[in-house]
C-alpha cells in the first residue's frame, strides 16, 4: 500500500497538485526507504512519464544523491530530511521530465566544474612539505620514531614506536586549499576533519598531560579521544575551547573575527575575552571581541559540509561563498540586492557544479551563467 501510495503522492508532486499535507505524508513515506527501495520506485516514475526511454543510471545516481540524507549517528532531523527530499524530488522534475523544455527557453552556459574532494598540504616540523590525496603512501622518521600514513580514502594517520622518545615537542601543520577537505588522525586517537580553506597545528606526539592543538584559520570537526588525566584543547584567535569529551565543531571562516563552536556530544567549556562558558549539546558559542553569546541550533546545518552536503538556510551570498570555496569558483552579481536573497536547500556536495545551481535557480529569482571558473549571479527572467 505504501509504495503504490508513494508513486501516486509523486505524480501528483510532479504534476503540482500536492497541498501541504499531502507533501508531507510524501516526505515521511519517502525518509523510510532504503536506497535501493528509492532507487527502484524512481525507475517505476520515470517509467510512468517515458514508458519509451530507461532512466539513464548517471541520471538515477544524481537523483539518488540529490534525495538521500546520509544515515548516521547525528541523522537530520525531519524538517531538514523534507527539505532534502523537496529539493531532490524538484530536481527530478526540473532535471529530467522537462528538460526539453528548459533546454529551448534557457540560454544559460554551464561548465562541468567538478566538486572538490580529498587534497591537503602537511608541513611537517623538520622542514619537508608533502602534498596529500586519495593515494598511500607512509613516512618514516627513524630518529623520532615517528610514522604518517597516507590512507586510500584521503586521511592521514599518525602513530609512533612505543620505545622511541622524542627529545622535544614538535608541530605539524595540515593545511586545505580551496576545494580541498582532509583528515588526520593524531597520535593520542583524536579525529580531526578539516573543511576547505582551513589549516590546523598540531604536535606529532602530545605531553603526556597535555594535549593543545591551534586552529589556525577555517574550520575543522574534532571527535577527541578523551582523557581525563590530559584534557584536548583547541586555541583559536578569538579564544580557546577546551574539550571535556566530546564531538564538537570549530569554524572560523568569514565571522568578521568571531569563531564559532557547535557542539554535538558530550561538553566543552569555551573561555575567550576573560569568560568561561561551559556549552551543551545542541548549543553554539559565538565568541571572540564581545561577551561568549550561547545559543541554541540545528547541529546537522552546522556539520553537513563533513557529511558531503551544503545545508542552506541563509542569505545567497553566503551560500554563493561556500559552493565558490568547494567548487574553487570566483561568483560575481548582475546587482547588490540578489545577495540578499534567502536560500533554503540541502544539495550533495560530490555532484558537478551544474547540478548545484540548477537547483538554486528553482527559486526562480536567480540564474546563473558559468564562464570558465567565474559565476555571474543574474536576476531571474522569463
Amino acid at each position: 500500500m505504501s509504495e503504490n501510495r508513494i508513486q501516486a503522492l509523486l505524480a501528483k508532486y510532479f504534476d503540482r497538485k500536492c497541498n501541504e499535507k499531502e507533501q508531507d505524508e510524501l516526505f515521511a513515506l519517502l525518509n523510510v526507504l532504503d536506497r535501493q527501495e528509492l532507487d527502484e520506485l524512481l525507475h517505476d516514475v520515470w517509467l510512468e512519464y517515458e514508458p519509451d526511454q530507461e532512466l539513464p543510471e548517471e541520471d538515477a545516481q544524481q537523483i539518488l544523491n540529490s534525495i538521500l540524507v546520509k544515515r548516521s549517528k547525528y541523522s537530520f532531523k525531519y524538517i531538514s530530511i523534507a527539505a532534502s527530499i523537496l529539493i531532490g524530488v524538484a530536481t527530478v522534475t526540473y532535471l529530467l521530465f522537462t528538460s526539453k523544455k528548459i533546454a529551448n527557453t534557457q540560454n544559460i552556459v554551464y561548465t562541468d566544474i567538478k566538486p572538490g574532494g580529498n587534497k591537503a598540504e602537511l608541513l611537517m616540523a623538520n622542514g619537508k612539505k608533502i602534498l596529500l590525496g586519495n593515494g598511500f603512501q607512509k613516512i618514516e622518521m627513524p630518529d623520532t620514531g615517528l610514522i604518517v600514513r597516507q590512507h586510500a580514502n584521503g586521511s592521514l594517520t599518525y602513530t609512533r614506536d612505543i620505545n622511541t622518545s622524542p627529545a622535544k615537542i614538535v608541530f605539524d601543520t595540515l593545511r586545505t586549499p580551496r576545494g580541498g577537505v582532509y583528515q588526520v588522525n593524531l597520535s593520542d586517537g583524536t579525529k580531526i576533519w578539516l573543511n576547505t580553506s582551513s589549516a590546523i597545528r598540531f604536535p606529532e606526539k602530545f605531553a603526556n598531560n597535555k594535549r593543545d592543538v591551534e586552529l589556525l584559520y577555517g574550520e575543522a570537526y574534532f571527535e577527541v579521544k578523551h582523557r581525563a588525566d590530559a584534557p584536548f584543547t583547541v586555541k583559536t584567535a578569538a579564544g580557546v575551547i577546551r574539550d571535556l569529551g566530546t564531538h564538537f565543531n570549530v569554524n572560523s571562516i568569514s565571522n568578521n573575527g568571531h569563531v564559532t563552536a557547535t557542539l554535538l556530544e558530550g561538553a566543552i567549556e569555551v573561555e575567550a575575552d576573560g569568560q568561561v562558558k561551559k556549552i551543551k549539546p545542541g548549543q553554539q558559542a559565538l565568541f571572540g571581541k564581545k561577551k561568549i553569546a550561547v545559543s541554541d541550533v540545528d547541529v546537522e546545518e552546522m556539520i553537513a559540509w563533513k557529511d558531503g552536503y551544503f545545508m542552506f538556510d541563509e542569505s545567497m551570498e553566503s551560500a554563493m561563498d561556500k559552493i565558490a570555496s568547494w567548487y574553487d569558483v570566483s561568483v560575481e552579481y548582475q546587482d547588490e540586492a540578489l545577495k540578499d536573497i534567502r536560500v533554503l536547500a540541502t544539495i550533495t556536495r560530490h555532484g558537478d557544479i551544474k547540478n548545484v545551481l540548477r537547483i538554486l535557480e528553482m527559486t526562480k529569482k536567480v540564474r546563473f551563467n558559468v564562464n570558465g571558473r567565474t559565476i555571474k549571479v543574474t536576476r531571474f527572467t522569463k
